[in-house]
């Protein structure tokens, strides 16, 4: 995660090839069980530079569904046992995978190609398959027609469209975790378990979106890094007289601050995500359970947003600065904007999720909408039950109106679908900001009540976003005033500790390569002109 994490904020482009070579390609061949043949020979090319690859999967007519994908692979008893790769329809053509031939020259490309296993007409599912694309001198391999999709503002990648044309493949080109194969008499042997099936064959793409959670998160740090540094340089004519920092001004810093409390629970949030990851590997659960998959797509979804609001903020704050791509925010807002569909459609899978939460047990009772004593400035706690309330009541109003709502699923879904989704992202922040709250717990004093005013910072502007609308007869906080008095506060608390906040996000001076890197960016306009 690490390096994921460090190569977007040094380079987006970079962070978002590494995604796909290291985690998904690369990570794939390294799952098999005793990698030889072409295995072992494309996993040698790719460590040694000779070739890259592509994880070959999502279609035109199918991005986020798979379950519907259609590429077929289909076992040949008469051609000693290989498959027949083909495209059956225009809606299973290939689309945005990166097959299209290499920009260095001399370096192939292969895929990670995932289609429908059919044996003796039997459909036994998606598996991935290995096989050569493109090879070193551009020529594309038989069979399989390849055209670069047209050019994609931000990122630089090889998207393409591709089409398979009975392509045959060895039986060493069947790939899974489990050591799937076909025996001479044509049953197959060690299947991917049929329970989540397309999960256990995509079993890499659940630890991609913990990296691109991971990359989003890293990216709303280093565009708040870069606004502060901005504010501190820039100033502007006080009202009172003289020069006054951007920094210095409330009507500048109130957004900065609020997009600081909620990156830092985003940040938490990610990691409680790699945590229970971890946690089912270390103790031999199952990574691939649908309980952590959803986990895994709700945190990428969290993610992603808090990283569009971030970085659109900082763009506009930046002024023109932020328009430029040597300062970096836009190339930012274009690896957020990528990282929200690759792997996934964040918004998709986080409906998905959110489906799947309706048929998990309850549990409700009204005393949980009840919160002791008044919420305050200085009520971390109270917040925090707030903070459970709201989510238990979301969920509660979404059961109900769905077991009230007449006809077939899809309409009782349609009912639903954005209490559902609120439900279940008010779950994660909740237990997020649970966590952030606990480790302020064991931190020195000063610092402890820092880190709970963000905490109540976050809390506050979640009520203000949600009360009118999802929470109309729902737990509302008590008060003795207005959440727009309590947020002025905070704020003024809070300003003398944002320089602080921002330099714990521990992205060291210079590693950001912006104007603001130097001690005052006018010093490099006028060094940019010879001066």
């Amino acid at each position: 995660m690490t390096l994921h994490e460090q190569a977007t904020v040094v380079d987006p482009h970079l962070g978002a090839l590494l995604t796909v070579q290291v985690n998904l390609v690369l990570g794939t061949l390294l799952e098999q069980p005793s990698p030889s043949g072409e295995v072992a020979a494309l996993l040698s090319d790719l460590l040694e530079g000779r070739a890259v690859g592509a994880y070959v999967l999502t279609e035109v007519g199918h991005g986020s569904d798979l379950n519907n994908l259609e590429t077929t692979a289909t076992y040949d008893r008469a051609g000693n046992g290989s498959f027949i790769l083909h495209t059956p329809t225009d809606t299973a053509i290939k689309f945005m995978p990166t097959t299209a031939a290499p920009p260095v020259h001399g370096v192939a490309r292969f895929g990670i190609v995932f289609a429908r296993l059919l044996v003796d007409g039997r459909d036994h599912g998606v598996y991935p398959f290995l096989m050569r694309l493109v090879d070193a001198d551009g020529r594309t391999r038989p069979g399989i027609t390849i055209r670069r999709l047209p050019e994609k503002p931000g990122l630089g990648m090889d998207n393409a469209l591709t089409r398979f044309d009975h392509v045959r493949l060895t039986q060493e080109c069947l790939l899974s975790r489990t050591g799937t194969r076909i025996d001479e008499n044509g049953e197959l042997i060690s299947p991917i378990p049929r329970d989540n099936q397309v999960w256990r064959a995509i079993s890499r793409v659940r630890v991609g979106r913990l990296c691109i959670s991971a990359m989003a998160a890293a990216v709303s740090r280093a565009a708040l890094s870069i606004a502060v540094r901005h504010g501190a340089q820039r100033d502007i004519a006080s009202l009172a007289g003289g020069r006054i920092s951007l920094l210095n001004v409330p009507a500048h810093r109130a957004r900065l601050l609020d997009a600081v409390a909620e990156t830092y629970i985003t940040t938490v949030a990610v990691e409680l995500a790699i945590d229970a990851f971890a946690a089912d590997i270390d103790n031999h659960l199952d990574e691939q359970s649908p309980e952590l998959t959803d986990l895994v797509a709700l945190t990428k979804y969290f993610a992603t947003s808090t990283a569009l609001r971030v970085t659109n903020e900082v763009r506009d704050r930046l002024g023109a600065q932020g328009t430029f791509a040597h300062n970096k925010i836009v190339e930012y807002r274009a690896l957020r904007d990528a990282a929200a569909t690759a792997e996934g459609d964040s918004y998709v899978i986080g409906l998905l999720a959110a489906y799947r939460s309706l048929s998990t047990a309850e549990e409700w009772a009204p005393s949980i909408c009840n919160t002791s004593g008044p919420c305050d400035i200085d009520t971390p706690s109270r917040w925090l039950a707030w903070l459970g309330a709201r989510a238990a009541y979301l969920r509660h109003t979404t059961l109900q109106v769905y077991a009230s709502t007449r006809g077939d699923r899809q309409t009782r879904w349609d009912q639903v679908y954005d209490l559902a989704l609120a439900a279940v992202d008010a779950q994660l922040a909740y237990r997020a900001a649970q966590a952030m709250a606990t480790r302020a717990s064991q931190l020195p004093p000063g610092a402890r009540v820092v880190a709970e005013n963000l905490v109540t910072l976050f809390a506050l502007n979640q009520c203000q976003a949600q009360g009118a609308t999802l929470l109309t007869d729902g737990p509302s906080p008590k008060t003795s005033r207005s959440l727009r008095d309590m947020r002025i506060q905070l704020h003024g608390l809070l300003a003398p500790h944002l320089t602080t906040l921002v330099d714990a996000f521990e992205l060291s001076s210079g590693s950001l390569h912006t104007v603001y890197d130097s001690d005052t960016y006018v010093a490099e306009c006028a060094h940019a002109l010879g001066a």
